[in-house]
């Protein structure tokens, strides 16, 4: 049962962030990084003689590649060794076959005695010498394998910060060596969303930061030149089924013109062209972050999602964002965590508890679709399909437009936050990276 139980862990990390983001995400070689984003940003390059170095050997192979087009103009190396069963898309399987000690199997429920092991391989190894930092992000808990190394750990975890170290004892171990790395100056702990930067502070009491993935690599922006609007993948089991014929009668009711398609019954391959020609986008999420969000959302394509109170309603009810909880994500409706919170936090709701509704408006208030500015929100299908009906192309073109310039100043901050982790970094290294 727990050889079974693994197998579903490594699984799941694989799919659980975001397999739609893996279908589409969009391939790049390492030199085109360094294209109009390298242009724009030259007069910032951060490390020109020598740039700065980050390991990272993750599950997840979409964090990780916008960090690199985000980082690589200013003057940032990356040495990547993916885990991810997708690495194939973004050319990043090779690096595996090099890494000692660790592999695929082992590394996500890492077994802590194969720490010195890993150490002890890479001392000497002339590779992780040149090494300034060493980023996680799915899991986040891979950080503790580099801690022997005293170089910084940027941690910024992309889903649930537990993966890989689920159960009381591993949680509360993951827990006290977390709050130990937060004492070091040049060392990160966060997410690259809010709800996941709240969710470890509930139950470390460390100040979390939020780096967001940006994901503007496709450089596309909204063109609507094609009839109607796209509904994101649905994952949970029969709500598609009870969505669409809901929507459909609220529509015949007031004789409606406006189309709603599922993304996949519409394109079943598509490309990022595809998403941004359509008038928008209807989400009934699955997750509180996902990747596809963040690249659609820089992309300016105006986004509709349920109200907090609508979601709050369906996840009682149908448990709809199966993936907010581990114990959700392997079919099972959590009424409380394995381990308690960080004691001055003992009188916020639990994060895991599926069965209060008051707990559930609490932290679902953290999710993306409710911290990004201009996204829409409806309180119920027929309130969907009638400001569908209702809305023109100029308002939704003035939507897109506000999010265009919140992108542009977003990017800015993230840059300005980036710039001074790596400043930190530069200055702990032996390297000294200019």
């Amino acid at each position: 049962m727990m050889k079974n139980f693994k197998l579903l862990v490594v699984v799941l990390a694989f799919l659980s962030f975001s397999a739609f983001a893996y279908l589409v995400l969009y391939r790049r070689c390492d030199s085109c990084y360094l294209s109009a984003g390298y242009q724009q940003f030259s007069s910032k390059i951060l490390f020109k003689e020598k740039p700065l170095v980050i390991w990272s050997n993750d599950y997840h192979i979409s964090p990780i590649n916008d960090l690199k087009h985000l980082l690589r103009p200013l003057g940032v190396k990356f040495i990547d060794k993916s885990l991810s069963g997708h690495c194939h898309i973004t050319n990043t399987c090779h690096g595996r076959s090099t890494l000692k000690v660790i592999n695929i199997g082992n590394a996500m429920d890492l077994n802590h005695d194969l720490i010195p092991k890993f150490y002890e391989a890479y001392k000497d190894d002339a590779e992780m010498k040149s090494v300034d930092a060493f980023v996680c992000f799915h899991p986040s808990s891979m950080c503790e394998l580099f801690e022997p190394f005293n170089k910084s750990l940027i941690i910024i975890a992309s889903t649930r910060y537990e993966l890989g170290r689920f159960g009381k004892d591993r949680w509360t171990k993951w827990n006290e060596n977390l709050k130990r790395y937060s004492l070091q100056p040049w060392n990160v702990i966060g997410g690259n969303n809010r709800y996941d930067a709240e969710y470890i502070k509930y139950f470390t009491g460390i100040e979390t930061v939020v780096l967001q993935s940006f994901c503007d690599y496709n450089n596309l922006s909204y063109n609507p030149t094609r009839k109607g609007y796209l509904v994101a993948p649905i994952h949970h089991g029969n709500f598609p089924k009870i969505f669409f014929e809901e929507f459909g009668g609220a529509c015949s009711a007031i004789n409606c013109t406006v189309e709603a398609t599922a993304l996949r019954a519409k394109y079943p391959s598509y490309k990022y062209s595809d998403l941004a020609a359509h008038m928008g986008i209807i989400y009934v999420p699955y997750q509180v972050s996902v990747m596809s969000l963040f690249e659609q959302y820089r992309m300016n394509i105006p986004l509709f999602f349920p109200s907090k109170e609508l979601l709050t309603k369906w996840q009682h009810k149908h448990l709809l964002m199966n993936e907010r909880t581990w114990s959700g994500t392997f079919g099972h409706r959590p009424k409380k965590s394995d381990i308690g919170p960080f004691d001055s936090n003992s009188l916020i709701p639990d994060p895991n508890n599926e069965e209060d509704e008051k707990a559930i408006r609490y932290w679902i208030e953290f999710s993306d679709f409710y911290q990004f500015p201009h996204i829409m929100y409806f309180d119920s299908i027929p309130d969907l399909v009638g400001k569908l009906e209702k809305i023109t192309l100029s308002e939704l073109l003035a939507v897109s437009e506000k999010m265009k310039e919140h992108n542009r100043q977003a990017k800015e901050k993230l840059l300005e936050a980036w710039t001074t982790i790596l400043r930190k970094v530069a200055d702990h290294s032996q390297n000294k990276p200019h």
